[in-house]
């Protein structure tokens, strides 16, 4: 298995999935108001804060198949229609 780079894709290491993971638990818990929120993100073994986005751009060309209770967590949330926007931005589905 090769090393993952996060502009050449593949399988992404734990600490980046966590990071994620975590981004999503935070991004249902957030209402939108105040600053964007912030998971930990381990540099070399060191928790660091990132914001969510930040968290998200780690794992843009991740392979990794999505937990579905993550999944599950955003569709809790009513996030169908980012998911939906995202998708129609990326030309995989047209609008009615």
């Amino acid at each position: 298995m090769r090393n993952y780079r996060i502009g050449m894709g593949g399988h992404a290491p734990g600490h980046l999935r966590d990071a994620f993971l975590s981004a999503i638990e935070a991004y249902a818990d957030w209402n939108g108001i105040g600053p964007e929120p912030t998971v930990e993100f381990e540099v070399h073994y060191e928790p660091r804060p990132i914001p969510i986005s930040k968290a998200c751009g780690l794992v843009w060309n991740c392979t990794d198949i999505l937990p579905g209770v993550a999944w599950d967590e955003l569709i809790g949330n009513e996030v169908l229609p980012a998911v939906a926007r995202t998708l129609l931005r990326q030309g995989h589905c047209s609008r009615v």
